[in-house]
This record gives C-alpha cells, sequence and structure tokens, in this order.
C-alpha cells in the first residue's frame, strides 16, 4: 500500500507553498503585533482570540504544533515530512546551486556531506534531543506567552534550516539538527499505521518520504543524496531495526519522552490558574499570568521550590525524562524475564522493541489528553473524538508491532528481492501458480515456491540467490556480517550451501569491488545516490536527444550538466565511474571495468600458481588451493559477460584468452557444467606470462579477507608458523563486516588452534589431499576418532548401516560369509584414507561385510549417517574425492575379476 508515497508531487509542492506563506505570515503577524510588546497585559485583551498578538501564540501553540503531531499519528510521518516548511525552506539553496563546496579530487567542487563517522553522524540524536528540551524550557520560561519572542523564536529557525541547507547536501537540517526529527521517529516506531511499508514490493522506487523532484518532462524522480542511512523517508522500518542499537542518544530520548510530555503539562498546569479545561482550550499558549517572570519561585503542586523558574523549570523537565528512562528500563527487564524461554539475545531485542511501543504508546495518548488541535472550538465532544481517534489508531499501531521483530522484517525484505527475480521465471513455471500472481503470494508462500522450482531451472538457483545477495547489499537492508545467518531460510528453499553463500559474495565482489570494503549504510547511500543520479542522466538524455552518453561528454555544455548532477548528488569518483559505465557496454568506462577485472584475474592465478609451487614443501598449504580455485570460478563467471561487448580481435579479449591456458582443469570443469560452448577447451589461446609471482606470504595475507571464516582462520594459523610478525599484523586488521567464528576469535586472541594436530594427520590421508580448510575442519567437528586395537571389530556383518568411517592410520579388512563354510574371508583390505562402509550407507541395507584392524592398531574417523550426510552436501571437494576413491575400488574389483570391459 503506498497511500501517501504516491501522493502527486505537484499537489505536496502546491501545500507547501501554502504552508511556507502561512509560517512566514505568523512570524511577520509576531514581530508585528497589534498590542504593547511583551510582556503585555492580558486584562486589555477582551474574548478568546480578540487581542491580534496572542492569537499567533494560540494558532501556533495549540493548532499548529498538536495538529503536526496529529498527522504523524493518525496519518503517517510520509505526509509530515513532504509538506514541512522548515524542511522546504531548507531545499533553497541547493534549489540555486549556492551551497558549500570544499575541493574534491581531480580539482571539482564536491557539495560538503555529513559524514556517518564524524561527531555529528555519530551524536546528531544527542544534539537534536538537547536542543528539544532546551526549546521545551524555552517555550515554558519565555517563549509561552510572547508574541515577540515566538516570532524571534521561529525567525532563527528558519535561520538555522537556512544555514545548514547551505552548509551541509542533502536533508541534513532534518535529519541532523531538527529537534522534531527524534520526535517523529518515536513516534512512528518501526512504521505508521497507515505507513506504506517501503520493504515490501513497490510500484515505483520513490517510496516513503523519499525526497524527489520533477524531471524536465514532468517525470518523477528520486531527488535522494542520502544525508542519512538507514533514512526513515526512504524505509522508516529498516531506519528503525537498523538503529535498534548503537545510535547513540536513542534509546534515551526513546524512553524519556513519556516523562517529558507529562511534565511540560504538568509544569502548565502548575503554573497556570485553571484546570485540565484551561490547558485543552489553548488558553495557556498566550498567557502571561501562567508564568510571569522566569527569576521568581515556582510553586509546583504546593510546594515552593524557593529556586528560580529559569533552573526549576528545565530541572523538573530533565527530572521527568530520567524518572520516564527508569520506568520504562524497569518495563523492559519484566518483558525480558517473561521471555525466558528464548535465547538471550532474541529476549533482549523483543524485550526492548516492546518497551519502546509502549513508550511511544504512553507519550501519544498523554499529550493528546492535555491538548486539543481545535483549541476547544469543536466543544468537548470534538476534543473527546480527537482523543478518541488517538486512542483507537495507536492501540491498533500497538497491537501491529507486538508481535514483529528484526526477523520477521528480514524474511519479508528478502522475500520481496526474491520475487523480483523468480518474476523473471514466470513464463517457464507453467501452472505452478495456479492462476495466481507472484504479487499475491505471501513471503512465505515465495519461499515456498523457490523450494518447488522445477527441474530444468534448478540450475539457476545459485544466479537467484546472488541477484538476491545483491538487491540487499546493494540497498542497504542486509549487513554483510550477518548475511550468512539471516539468509539461512532462502538458502535452505533453494537448496544450497554456506559455500554458495561465499562463492556468491566473492562473484559479487568482482563484479562490485568494493562490496567487501564498505559497511551496510556506505553501500545504501552510494546505492541512493548512483539511482538519483542515474534518472537525471536518463532525463538528460531524453531531453536532448542523445543516445550515447560518450556524446554528451564530448560536448562542453552536457558536459557541464553532467558534472553539476555528480555535484548535485555527492557521488565519489569510484562511484560516479561505475555509474557511467552502466550507460554504455562498450565505452571507456566499461573497458576501464573490464581492465581491472582481466588484472584480478592475472593475479589470482598467478597467487595460486605461487601457493601451489610453495605448497609442494609445504603442505599446510594445500588446502587453500581449492578456495583460490572457487575466486577463479567467481571471477570467471562474472568476467566472461563482461567482455561480450568486445570484439573477437579486441586485445581485451586477447588477453583474456591468453589467461586461459593457466586456469587449473578443475575450474575448467566447473566453468563447462555452467556453460559447456563457452568453455570448450578450444577457447584457450596463447598463454600469457604470469611472471613475477606473488610472495606466498601475501597470498595468504589478502586470503584473510576472504568472506569464509574458514579460510581466514587457516591463512593467519599458516601464517602463525610461518611469519609470527605478519599473523600479528593480520590479528591487528579487522575484517569489517565479514561472518567470524568462535575458533577463530580464539585464534585471533592468541589462544592457538586447538585443531591443529588432528588438521596436519588429516593432510596425510590422500582422500584429504583435495579438500578445503572448511571442509577439514568440518570432517574433525562431525566426526569422532577412535583407536582400534590389533583385531578389533569396527563393523560387524548385519549392523545398521548408521556410520560411516574414514580410515586415517594402519590397516583394516572386509571380511563377508563364506559360501562353502559359513565362516568369514577376507575380501579385501582398506589402506589409509579410504572410507569404510559408505556402500552400506548409500544402498541403505544391513552390513554384509564385517571390518576389522590388522597389522597393528587403526586409527578410525567415524561418522553418523546423519553428519555424513551433511558432510556430502556441505564439501564439493569431499564428494569427488569419494567418488575418485570409489571408482578405483570398482577398477581394481575388476581387474581381479579378469576383465577389461570396465565400464567409463
Amino acid at each position: 500500500m503506498q497511500l501517501f508515497s504516491s501522493w502527486s508531487e505537484q499537489q505536496a509542492r502546491l501545500t507547501r507553498w501554502v504552508l511556507l506563506v502561512g509560517w512566514l505570515g505568523l512570524i511577520v503577524s509576531l514581530l508585528l503585533p497589534g498590542v504593547d510588546p511583551w510582556p503585555f497585559d492580558l486584562d486589555r485583551c477582551g474574548p478568546l482570540l480578540e487581542c491580534h498578538s496572542r492569537e499567533g501564540n494560540q494558532i501556533f501553540w495549540g493548532l499548529v504544533v498538536p495538529s503536526g503531531l496529529l498527522i504523524l499519528v493518525a496519518l503517517s510521518h510520509e505526509v509530515w515530512r513532504r509538506i514541512c516548511p522548515l524542511a522546504f525552506l531548507s531545499q533553497l539553496f541547493r534549489a540555486l546551486r549556492w551551497q558549500r563546496t570544499v575541493p574534491g579530487k581531480g580539482g571539482r567542487r564536491d557539495v560538503v556531506k555529513i559524514e556517518a563517522d564524524s561527531w555529528l553522524g555519530q551524536h546528531h540524536v544527542q544534539l537534536q534531543w538537547s536542543l528539544f528540551i532546551a526549546g521545551l524550557s524555552l517555550r515554558l520560561l519565555v517563549v509561552n506567552s510572547s508574541p515577540l519572542g515566538l516570532g524571534l523564536f521561529l525567525a532563527l529557525t528558519v535561520a538555522a534550516a537556512l544555514a545548514v541547507g547551505w552548509a551541509y547536501g542533502g536533508k541534513a537540517w532534518c535529519q541532523y539538527f531538527c529537534p522534531m526529527a527524534p520526535v517523529q521517529a518515536v513516534v512512528t516506531g518501526p512504521r505508521s499505521l497507515l505507513g506504506s511499508p517501503a520493504h515490501l514490493e513497490t510500484t515505483s522506487r520513490i517510496t516513503q518520504s523519499m525526497c524527489r523532484t520533477i524531471g524536465e518532462k514532468g517525470k518523477l524522480q528520486s531527488a535522494c543524496v542520502a544525508c542519512q542511512a538507514p533514512c526513515i523517508d526512504i524505509d522508516s522500518e529498516r531506519a528503525y531495526w537498523q538503529t535498534f542499537s548503537g545510535k547513540k542518544g536513542l534509546a534515551w530520548a526513546w524512553a524519556s519522552y513519556p516523562g517529558l510530555v507529562l511534565a511540560f503539562f504538568l509544569l502548565i498546569r502548575a503554573a497556570g490558574p485553571g484546570g485540565i479545561d484551561y490547558l485543552r482550550s489553548g488558553l495557556w499558549a498566550y498567557d502571561a499570568r501562567a508564568i510571569d517572570r522566569i527569576a521568581q519561585p515556582l510553586v509546583f503542586w504546593g510546594w515552593d521550590t524557593v529556586l528560580p523558574r529559569w533552573f526549576t523549570m528545565p530541572a523538573l523537565l530533565v527530572l521527568g525524562g530520567v524518572l520516564s528512562v527508569a520506568l520504562f528500563g524497569a518495563l523492559e527487564r519484566w518483558l525480558r524475564s517473561g521471555l525466558a524461554g528464548l535465547p538471550a539475545e532474541r529476549a533482549t531485542a523483543v524485550a526492548g522493541h516492546r518497551t519502546r511501543l509502549a513508550a511511544t504508546f504512553l507519550a501519544v495518548n498523554i499529550f493528546f489528553w492535555f491538548a486539543d488541535p481545535s483549541l476547544g472550538l469543536l466543544g468537548p465532544r470534538g476534543g473527546q473524538l480527537i482523543r478518541s481517534l488517538v486512542l483507537v489508531v495507536s492501540g491498533m499501531w500497538l497491537y501491529r508491532g507486538w508481535s514483529r521483530d528484526k526477523a520477521t522484517y528480514t524474511r519479508e525484505s528478502t522475500s520481496a528481492s526474491l520475487r523480483k527475480q523468480l518474476e523473471k521465471l514466470v513464463p517457464e513455471m507453467g501452472d505452478l501458480l495456479d492462476g495466481r500472481s507472484l504479487a499475491e503470494l505471501s513471503p512465505g508462500e515465495v519461499f515456498t515456491l523457490a523450494k518447488v522450482l522445477p527441474s530444468q531451472i534448478s540450475q539457476t538457483k545459485r544466479g537467484i540467490y546472488r541477484e538476491v545477495l545483491s538487491d540487499l547489499f546493494g540497498s542497504g537492508r542486509l549487513d554483510r556480517a550477518a548475511a550468512l545467518v539471516q539468509l539461512e531460510e532462502l538458502r535452505q528453499s533453494l537448496d544450497l550451501k554456506e559455500e554458495d553463500h561465499h562463492a556468491a559474495v566473492r562473484e559479487l565482489s568482482v563484479s562490485d569491488p568494493r562490496i567487501l570494503q564498505l559497511d551496510h549504510r556506505q553501500r545504501e547511500i552510494r546505492s541512493l545516490r548512483q539511482e538519483a543520479a542515474a534518472e537525471a542522466i536518463e532525463d538528460l538524455l531524453e531531453t536532448t536527444g542523445l543516445g550515447d552518453l560518450s556524446t554528451a561528454l564530448a560536448d562542453g555544455d552536457h558536459g557541464d550538466r553532467l558534472e553539476r548532477i555528480r555535484q548535485e548528488y555527492a557521488l565519489d569518483e569510484a562511484s560516479w565511474s561505475e555509474l557511467l559505465a552502466s550507460f554504455g557496454p562498450a565505452s571507456s568506462f566499461a573497458r576501464e571495468r573490464a581492465e581491472e577485472q582481466l588484472q584480478q584475474v592475472r593475479d589470482r592465478l598467478a597467487a595460486r600458481q605461487a601457493l601451489a609451487q610453495a605448497a609442494a614443501g609445504e603442505p599446510l598449504l594445500r588446502p587453500l588451493l581449492p578456495v583460490i580455485d572457487r575466486e577463479l570460478v567467481s571471477l570467471f563467471v562474472t568476467v566472461s559477460p563482461s567482455l561480450q561487448p568486445f570484439a573477437a580481435d579486441d586485445p581485451l579479449v586477447q588477453r583474456f584468452q591468453g589467461l586461459l591456458p593457466h586456469v587449473p582443469e578443475g575450474v575448467l570443469t566447473q566453468l563447462r557444467r555452467q556453460d559447456r560452448e563457452r568453455w570448450a577447451p578450444a577457447g584457450a589461446g596463447v598463454p600469457a606470462p604470469l611472471d613475477p609471482l606473488p610472495d606466498p606470504a601475501d597470498v595468504l595475507d589478502g586470503l584473510w579477507r576472504d568472506p569464509d571464516p574458514d579460510t581466514a582462520l587457516w591463512a593467519l594459523w599458516v601464517q602463525d608458523q610461518r611469519d609470527p610478525a605478519r599473523a600479528a599484523a593480520l590479528r591487528r586488521e579487522p575484517r569489517v563486516g565479514l561472518p567470524s567464528s568462535a575458533a577463530l576469535d580464539r585464534l585471533r586472541s592468541g589462544e592457538g588452534l586447538a585443531l591443529g594436530g588432528r588438521l596436519r594427520r588429516l593432510l596425510e590421508v590422500p582422500l584429504m589431499a583435495g579438500l578445503s580448510p572448511a571442509a577439514l575442519i568440518n570432517m574433525l567437528h562431525w566426526g569422532e576418532e577412535r583407536q582400534l586395537q590389533n583385531g578389533e571389530v569396527l563393523f560387524s556383518v548385519g549392523d545398521s548401516p548408521d556410520t560411516v568411517a574414514i580410515l586415517l592410520e594402519g590397516r583394516c579388512e572386509v571380511r563377508r560369509p563364506s559360501a562353502s563354510d559359513g565362516g568369514l574371508e577376507t575380501m579385501a583390505r582398506i589402506h589409509s584414507g579410504e572410507p569404510i562402509g559408505e556402500v552400506s550407507f548409500l544402498v541403505d541395507h544391513p552390513r554384509r561385510a564385517a571390518v576389522r584392524a590388522i597389522d597393528g592398531p587403526a586409527t578410525v574417523l567415524v561418522f553418523e549417517s546423519s553428519e555424513f550426510e551433511q558432510l556430502l552436501q556441505q564439501s564439493s571437494e569431499f564428494n569427488r574425492g569419494l567418488l575418485h576413491t570409489l571408482a578405483l575400488r570398482l577398477e581394481d574389483s575388476y581387474g581381479k575379476l579378469g576383465t577389461t570391459n570396465v565400464p567409463r
């Protein structure tokens, strides 16, 4: 439902102009009052609304402010943030192109941005909430009863919005300075009751209250420059969950808001002459008798504070906030105790979420219990109607949000991205949907559909996963470090393994090298800026009639317009080059990107060759070769399509062909499975030189940043033994945004690798020769090591096939019942590295032979059937090794039978 985000921009602009004119008119009326300046004599004014000066105060405090909050509660933040006069004014200098700029790369001028890691980027909520409390105190002490004071106050806010709009790009005023911004976040929560679900499939890329503009041909365009990420204007629920913890000052502001609201109205009531009807009438909004002098003591509900009001009132406001924080802190602990059945981390998150919902619900209803936006002109029934509406809407909002959590949001968001990928396959699905459209499917049904994809498109599942991952990464909806865990359900639906996830990340890192360098906030900012700039470039090409971007770049005037677009959307050089490359497949930008990718291929091939040479004398390096092979597969899958626009005799294509002879046969085999024609053996050209080869230590340093934590663990462990100084440097280098593991964390802390000795022994087993670090570590995690004495039986005839073993050391013999005397006779001998009992496991029948140790003790690694099944699913290298061993056994059996007709 895009009820408010699809509201016409022309109508929104007209509304903004009307409100702005009214805002400025109100300020003028306050600065030029019709009676004596403050402090004026209330007795000189007649009945309500007769005195011009007090009229302005009453309209603003009694009507404008409550009405703004009512819009947030009853409608959506999407409405208010699109019509706010101050937000509109803050964009004046941007529209005039008079914003402050600083020198950028290449001598260009860049509009100043507020960086997420700057002091303001990290502490803006604390600044805004401090300004909010200061504003409440100023209102109580001076502004509330002074038309001139209110006029100056409003004029000051206008000047501040203009100044911030000149000094910083984007809606910096709204996001980083406006004291009401945290209030909007508190009132909105995950999403307003009528707010559009921006994380689900929408009919437009412009969501919620996202900044927008109208192109030269009247086309609606995004004008977002991502001054903050995550942004409430783009996806309020994403902003809610991503700032739930870690956003400094937000938790305190949220919990203190009910106390501040209640304390404010109690102070008004204590200082004023009337009861609650006096408050609801709006008389306190201009009554000078409510607060006579800021230096006089305050009598608070019969208690004479003695202290002057300029100190007492701010202190009591803050005290109200502190008590509110304590109250909701106790509520959160109580809720957490009731969730003892959940994991501790999840219980904490759920209790914190529900506490914030309760705080918002209470604060909103307290406010409208005292305040009446109709100023009492509709009578008691009119005010009660508004309060009832707020109670019902906030109650429904509370009910809807009570059972939501971040996992629910992530699942829905993932399903939206998955739905987009499945839409490409609809023609091949036939009657799978039984007449329904993909848009009608619930998130759960989308995941179910992914599970039952037809066999003829099953090979696309990894590609679907990669595109979903790209969409979630690019939009900032998914944190790279948590992606492996959060997308587990999607992998299960697509029947994919963890290695498929790591491979997808590697492939994405080739097409977008900075995906492993930027966190989710930075990726979201870059994506939003690029999307908005792309719309502006498309509009430029459409209005000028140019079919090619290179023509526009060659023209001076059009080049200047492109430079203004780059500057307006605050794109750095790398992001701008990426964007321009997307407008021409064979452009200079695309060629530059292809050259970079070919260099990556060459570097990885050289790294593999260097590692392979070193592994001849250092067996610990051997498990890293499959890791580089996977990287090469990801590289080639990404690079090959990017070369298609170039001719066969193009130097880029020739360089590519020259690298193919260096590709390991195992890598080419995997590539041929995906596209047999493209990776035919005849495609290789004259080998290109790879010298000089890199230092293996440098290769290990690079593998430290692999997305698989087991690979990083292995690289650090090997580096520990090769070069402790470099290993220490790796420990100091953070794996920003990359997943970790308990074993890796222990190794980084200096505890050493507990499995080190057993891993070394595994490397001596031929079956393990081609296994990656993840496969080797899984072998030890899932298998139980047993010692068999000479003659000790491992399996007996008739045993259940619920275990499989691998012989690590020693020898065993297989004995089957003899047809002649019923005894056991030796049928075969098993040597180190061979599997035991795998046939019974695969065909699922009781064991037809016994196995025992011979010629001394033996060491075996025993797997339960479920663990062995998991090993087969998780490790393609182990699968290939096992099949190779079984094929050799079969060939040997045929040889013993005296036949050369061996099936091939």
